[in-house]
């Protein structure tokens, strides 16, 4: 998880910009940010978890494009998409644009939404099951899909993927071939999001999910899915064929060229 603080990089020295704002400036630095302030930008403090070190404080400065009881969206000026949980938050404020840098990407909407590019892995066992995770593009809403989030700035998609699954799943290994190239237009928590998906094939022999870091505020839980399962089940499913994918790389193997979805 990155953290953008462009006011102060953590280690760095102070942004050399004027450090006497006006009164109305100072005023706005003071207010937490609520649910209100969707559109504005803000600074968040949160925790996130470093598996060597623990939780730690970071930040990211950026565009409030979400917030409810448990979840708000920031996209900083890079077109990131920030998730973060509210009960990890340790300080939020309103801060004005800066001075000197291009503004962060406008609340994204249906005819123009916030591009993404994002690398998902098909976790198969040996019993031939997938490993999918829960989303919750709303409060009350689950979706499964395989796990995986959007790429960094320095990041092709296996990079991505294998930084993904060892953060998400804590497996370190490294993704096979590429299985599915998928495009979906969707929304999150009321975000407009347009993403470009590869997804890459992950064999493993046994693998425990219930140890699972699950290191993603949207995800709530994983589970191991059969064929059968995939088939005969109502929970919604991203994308929604993919238990005609799974059955493909099952019984033909891997398909050549991946398989493309348009969404």
């Amino acid at each position: 998880m990155t953290a953008p603080h462009d006011e102060v990089e953590p280690g760095g020295e102070p942004d050399p910009a004027p450090r006497t704002p006006r009164l109305g400036v100072r005023a706005r630095l003071a207010r937490q940010a609520t649910p209100l302030h969707v559109g504005e930008r803000v600074s968040i403090r949160h925790l996130v978890t470093d598996p060597q070190r623990g939780p730690r404080p970071t930040d990211v400065v950026g565009r409030l494009l979400a917030m409810d009881d448990d979840l708000l969206l920031v996209v900083d000026r890079r077109a990131h998409l920030h998730t973060i949980a509210v009960a990890d938050v340790l300080a939020s404020r309103i801060v004005p644009p800066h001075p000197r840098l291009e503004p962060e990407p406008p609340v994204p909407t249906s005819e123009a939404p916030l591009v993404r590019r994002a690398a998902r892995v098909l976790v198969i066992d040996r019993d031939d099951r997938v490993l999918l995770v829960a989303h919750h593009p709303t409060a009350d809403e689950s979706v499964w899909t395989a796990p995986g989030g959007g790429l960094e700035d320095d990041e092709d998609h296996r990079t991505a993927a294998r930084r993904e699954v060892v953060e998400e799943l804590g497996l370190d290994t490294e993704p096979g071939p590429c299985v599915l190239l998928r495009q979906a237009a969707f929304t999150f928590r009321g975000v407009w999001l347009e993403q470009h998906e590869q997804w890459f094939l992950v064999r493993v022999d046994d693998f425990d999910h219930h140890d699972a870091p699950l290191d993603d505020a949207g995800i709530s839980r994983a589970r191991w899915w059969s064929l059968a399962e995939l088939q005969g089940t109502d929970a919604h499913l991203e994308p929604r064929r993919l238990a005609e994918l799974l059955a493909h790389v099952i019984e033909v193997g891997v398909p050549e060229p991946p398989w493309t979805f348009d969404e």
